[in-house]
């Protein structure tokens, strides 16, 4: 039954809903964080993991008050990391607007620069960031995110630049002078309410050297205004400097570029005029067919050249900057940037010291008009299945795992440190546990939803309306789950995949991308953790894991050192200009084995796919997700009721499964029980405890006061949810962009969520259920009958309560 509910964005938890015992206040006492052994730790060997928010834009600097309202809430919720992100934002006048806050921005933008902090807004900014660590709530700062260039920066062209903008900072010299600076004057200046600067602070986690950036982002074309032509031109310049060092004349560089009598050069291009187009792309690495249309726009040759002097670009940059970064003294992990997902991309990105990624799904178009979102769909996350993500609107159907998980590399912590299932459709609430039950599973360092609130004000957004779906503070799918989403991750409730999987990618593997780039992060992540791989000495892998898997965009990884190999590639060539067929890998993998289907060999050691693409067809990846859990099985690394079982992605411990073909999702271990989807006659929680429900769709989660396990408890928290939102939303149909149907989400009404019909069932002589508020107050007792052994209570949802406190006793 849909009932109104409200959640106050600035009301701590009480009760058993108050997690603030799973922190360990004030942050830093266990000394600065660290990398090491492929994890974050901190100085005195405890393992540190961190499930939190970002904070965007003005809510970067709340007035004091808020300051400790929001701390005291985060740390009620056990909230243990903040991401203080984007508080170079410009001043905005639209209270709750993604900018800074015209009262107390932290950069005084209204001097006629932004290279000055506003006395005001760093007061604010250092109070919070005090607070927060005061009640044991960890920080993330990024650097350079939503800063606009004013032309009083002293910029090298006329008219500054816009806020937001993306690849320039990475190769304009005044830029990165101006980034130098910020760095310096915001970690580097003392807080007066903790007595440290932010570099000398154990209570950062951190440093983040930019947001969402890369030397290969965006277009060579018209992609940031009149005022940007310079810096494009810069760019292209670079482009064709690089052409000119590696190639040293337009001869040299068309005979590299002219495979079988056709030249990818065009006539007009000249390399010493400035003239050969880079490639063409947007938000992500674009991709490219390696055995496509030599002379197509993103064609084989041009592609290679441009990743190759966009990887230089990136690791340049990057490099200098961690390098000033630690000159200023910085003592903690630097990373580089996120939202990273193609092969060069990531390997651009490895000189961090861990590695981050974004990971969105349903993720609105911008802009948004009034309350209304456009979508690709909306689609219901749990029945979204993996294995076939690339089909029909392709990156927007990207689960969080499959997309987060091609930016992981050996060696190095990870966190996504912005996420979010955003909530146009009702129901919504399985990504969210699903995503930190993966991260466990997968062994993840962090997660950091995107995002709380954007305000600077505790009072200033309402409890009972969603007027921002990218603000969480009231979705009850993200915040009626927290409790339970913060002691899996925080304490590992789910364990770590008994596997592990290397994805290995050689250098010429860097320089071209296949449409299904993705397909082992579609599988191998939910059954077991999986990992990349960069080959920077030769070929030759030389791992560890259990299983290694050639990325095969190219011809050439060598697994033969590998305990077992997966060998398959996309082109027959070694590299991307097509001049070395490689005759002999595939056909000396297949020894020593034997055909199961045509095309597909299996031996003790080597799985090997003659064809892939016949295997991949167009994007459904389940016929590769059943010879390799055939494969996996026949080597006795998968158990035989794990793995791919009948259309399920059953982990290799045997606690998590995902049946999207049935929307349905399912964890149980010693010490929680989880349930997201279509309800089956019968759900089981655990073993004293089982729920029938009514519901078209239901989530259920169970765990144990304090974390303990189920089996020897006598009280436990229950969140019971069905769809969430607003109550008058409409769904119409929007436009059709790059022939894919948009609908048009418009947000009305009040915030509801739709309790639970049906019955609890508890194996106990007694048990008493309470009701309870999002923040843990009781609204009503609930009464049950004694069955058997059992106690049922009857739910007929009339109560407006979505979680429960429930005492057993014998």
């Amino acid at each position: 039954m849909k009932q109104r509910i409200r959640i106050h964005k600035a009301e701590p938890n009480t009760g058993v809903l108050n997690y603030s015992h799973l922190l360990d206040a004030p942050a830093g006492k266990h000394g600065f964080v660290e990398a090491k052994k492929g994890h974050l730790y901190f100085e005195d060997g405890t393992r540190a993991r961190f499930l939190g928010f970002n904070v965007a834009a003005r809510s970067n600097t709340p007035d004091h008050e808020t300051a400790d309202r929001m701390a005291e809430r985060f740390a009620s919720m056990g909230v243990n990391i903040i991401r203080l992100h984007a508080a170079d934002a410009p001043v905005g006048e639209e209270p709750g607007s993604w900018s800074s806050c015209k009262e107390a921005p932290l950069l005084d933008y209204a001097s006629g620069t932004s290279r000055k902090f506003n006395p005001d807004g760093l007061d604010r900014f250092d109070y919070f960031a005090a607070k927060l660590k005061e009640k044991g709530i960890y920080l993330h700062i990024d650097l350079i995110v939503a800063r606009k260039f004013e032309e009083g920066d002293g910029m090298e062209y006329p008219g500054g630049a816009p806020s937001c903008i993306k690849r320039y900072c990475l190769y304009n010299q005044r830029m990165i002078e101006l980034q130098k600076e910020y760095a310096k004057e915001l970690l580097c200046h003392v807080n007066p309410y903790t007595g440290l600067a932010l570099i000398d602070d154990p209570a950062v986690v951190t440093i983040q050297i930019n947001n969402e950036d890369t030397a290969i982002k965006g277009n060579m074309g018209d992609d940031a205004g009149e005022e940007m032509k310079p810096y494009r031109a810069e760019v292209q310049e670079r482009f064709n400097d690089f052409l000119l060092m590696k190639y040293h004349t337009r001869e040299h560089l068309e005979e590299a570029w002219t495979k079988d009598g056709c030249c990818a050069l065009g006539e007009e291009e000249d390399p010493a005029r400035g003239t050969v187009r880079g490639i063409e792309g947007s938000f992500y690495q674009p991709v490219s067919d390696p055995e496509g249309e030599w002379d197509a726009p993103e064609g084989p040759a041009r592609y290679a050249d441009f990743m190759e002097f966009g990887i230089y670009m990136n690791r340049k940059f990057y490099q200098d900057m961690k390098d000033y970064i630690h000159f200023l003294g910085a003592k903690v992990p630097v990373v580089t940037s996120n939202l990273i997902a193609g092969a060069a991309d990531v390997y651009g990105h490895t000189d961090g010291d861990l590695m981050e990624n974004n990971s969105y799904f349903n993720h609105p178009l911008l802009p948004v008009e009034n309350n209304t979102y456009l979508v690709a769909g909306p689609m219901e996350y749990v029945s979204t299945n993996p294995l076939t993500m690339q089909t029909g609107v392709g990156s927007a159907a990207t689960t969080l795992l499959s997309l987060g998980s091609l930016a992981i590399v050996k060696g190095k912590p990870f966190m996504l440190s912005e996420w979010n299932e955003y909530g146009e459709h009702p129901f919504h609430s399985t990504a969210f546990v699903q995503m930190a039950a993966y991260a466990c599973l997968n062994d993840w360092d962090g997660l950091i939803l995107y995002n709380h609130h954007t305000s600077e004000n505790w009072d200033d957004q309402p409890a009972d309306e969603i007027l921002n779906v990218f603000d969480v503070y009231n979705d009850p799918a993200v915040i009626c789950q927290w409790g339970f989403m913060v002691s899996v991750f925080l304490k590992g409730l789910v364990s770590v995949a008994k596997n592990c999987v290397d994805v290995v990618y050689t250098q010429n593997d860097l320089k071209t991308l296949p449409l299904f780039h993705a397909m082992p992060t579609t599988f191998f992540p939910y059954i077991t953790s999986m990992r990349n791989v960069f080959l920077d000495g030769g070929d030759k892998y030389q791992g560890n894991a259990d299983i290694a898997v050639n990325a095969g965009f190219l011809n050439g990884a060598d697994l033969s050192d590998a305990e077992h190999g997966v060998y398959y590639a996309w082109s027959e060539y070694r590299d991307a200009f097509r001049c070395y067929k490689e005759e002999n890998r595939l056909e000396n993998a297949v020894k020593d084995t034997k055909e199961i289907q045509p095309g597909v060999h299996l031996g003790e050691k080597a799985l090997v796919f003659d064809r892939i693409r016949e295997t991949s067809g167009n994007g459904d990846y389940r016929t590769f997700a059943e010879i390799m859990d055939s494969a996996m099985k026949e080597w006795g690394i998968l158990p035989e009721d794990t793995g791919y079982v009948e259309g399920r992605l059953i982990s290799d411990t045997k606690e998590i499964v995902f049946d999207p073909d049935h929307a349905r999702f399912s964890i149980h271990t010693p010490y929680c029980g989880y349930f997201s989807g279509a309800p089956e006659e019968e759900i089981s929680l655990s073993d004293k405890i089982c729920v029938e429900a009514e519901n078209e769709r239901i989530t259920l989660a169970l765990i144990a006061k304090d974390e303990i396990k189920m089996d020897g408890a006598s009280e436990y928290i229950l969140t019971a949810m069905g769809t969430t939102g607003m109550d008058e939303t409409t769904f119409g149909k929007g436009p059709e962009l790059m022939g894919i149907p948009f609908a048009a989400v418009e947000f009305k009404g009040k915030l509801y969520a739709e309790t639970l019909e049906g019955c609890i069932r508890v194996k106990a002589e007694n048990a008493k259920l309470e009701v309870l508020n999002p923040i843990g107050e009781v609204i009503a007792e609930m009464n049950g009958e004694k069955t058997g052994d059992e106690i049922r209570f009857a739910m007929d949802g009339s109560v407006p309560g979505i979680q429960y406190r429930l005492v057993v006793g014998e």
